[in-house]
């Protein structure tokens, strides 16, 4: 199988060690060893002290995966296969695919969950995320145009990143109930979910809501993506067991000490996420009051959860041009839209670290540089 660069994380690897700030990242506030810890409790303590650094068990750790399951109402430890997340979906996809197989995907979203998918020999639609005068939304009237019953899969990022979109209860609903007439398998990147802005907002996970669900979860949004600890979850035991016998293949089983963090972040899961979200919410209304002052230069459409936002640059200007120029002329890194295979002008802005306003106030710098060059354009 041939797959297309991951234009996103190449990006990454290009500059990233060149780059001196950051306005694109899509993950939280990192943890250090020490504050992870020191919330350690007795057991927890105990199982790091007596770390053997030898094979661990394929399906995961019995404690972690009973850990993950708070997060879930109707989920079990044996509903959970422990693996990096995005290991979790090439697995995934290529246990569930066939070549000819149709493909509904969300889009904007990460790379890999269209791209794997083509590179198996599928058919894939892509459903655009529109812009509206309320913020960003799915037109179920598309979907419930384009799924048949040859669809075999419909695959979902939900919030959405980069856009922070997430559906009404009602609208997910709809969603679902289009796929299950049609017999068609849902999957749910769902890493920011308990990251809404507005509790109010929030939606189930679709592995307790839907009988043919799998989703993936991680660390990220805790502030450990550096363990690249995920998981793959879905109540059909035949999908767990078949990737689990995949993943031998792969990394065949996790690392034993990522795996003793995450069991003790996932039993502090929500003091890290209360810890990471009021640094999202901070930097988003940082991020609001910015756009709106700019609002000449640059539409702001508003995200609803997670830990990025998607505005976009307004004519004649060219956001490829306006990230090249600031990483050569400041070092600021910028995800601009190509890196989703996208041609409208957005670009990601990362909310969840707490040095955004630094990397922000260089880019105001750079939207200095762009409003002052139009103007003495017009004078000419």
């Amino acid at each position: 199988m041939r797959i297309k660069t991951f234009k996103l994380e190449r990006l990454f690897a290009r500059y990233a060690e060149k780059a001196k700030y950051m306005l694109s990242q899509s993950s939280c506030e990192g943890c250090t060893m020490q504050e992870v810890l020191d919330m350690a409790d007795p057991e927890c303590k105990k199982l790091w002290d007596n770390l053997s650094l030898g094979y661990t068990r394929p399906e995961g750790f019995r404690p972690l995966r009973e850990a993950i399951t708070t997060r879930y109402t109707s989920i079990r430890p044996s509903d959970i296969l422990e693996l990096t997340p995005e290991e979790g979906i090439f697995i995934f996809m290529n246990n569930m695919l066939d070549e000819g197989d149709e493909v509904i995907v969300m889009h904007p979203t990460l790379p890999s969950l269209y791209e794997l998918p083509r590179a198996l020999g599928c058919r894939v639609i892509k459903w655009p995320l529109e812009v509206t005068s309320w913020g960003w939304r799915l037109d179920v009237n598309f979907l419930a145009e384009n799924i048949t019953p040859k669809t075999k899969l419909l695959v979902l990022n939900i919030p959405n990143n980069p856009t922070g979109y997430i559906p009404v209860r009602t609208e997910l609903d709809r969603i679902l109930n289009l796929a299950d007439r049609n017999g068609t398998w849902v999957f749910n990147e769902e890493t920011y979910r308990g990251m809404e802005h507005d509790p109010a907002a929030a939606i189930p996970s679709l592995a307790d809501i839907y009988h043919r669900a799998v989703v993936i979860g991680g660390l990220n949004k805790y502030g450990l993506p550096g363990t690249r600890m995920g998981w793959l979850v879905s109540k059909s035991r035949q999908i767990i067991e078949e990737c689990a016998a995949y993943k031998d293949y792969t990394t065949l089983c996790n690392n034993a000490p990522g795996e003793v963090l995450a069991t003790i972040a996932m039993r502090n899961a929500a003091d890290l996420l209360q810890r990471n979200h009021k640094i999202v919410l901070e930097n988003l209304s940082i991020a609001e009051a910015f756009f709106k002052k700019n609002r000449d230069l640059f539409q702001w459409v508003q995200p609803n959860g997670g830990a990025t936002a998607f505005p976009r640059l307004l004519p004649p200007f060219d956001v490829t041009e306006m990230c090249e120029k600031a990483m050569e002329e400041k070092d600021l890194l910028i995800v601009g839209e190509r890196a989703y295979g996208l041609d409208t002008n957005h670009f990601r802005v990362g909310l969840g670290r707490r040095d955004f306003a630094q990397a922000l106030a260089v880019f105001s710098d750079i939207v200095d540089e762009v409003r002052t060059a139009e103007a003495e354009a017009k004078e000419k």
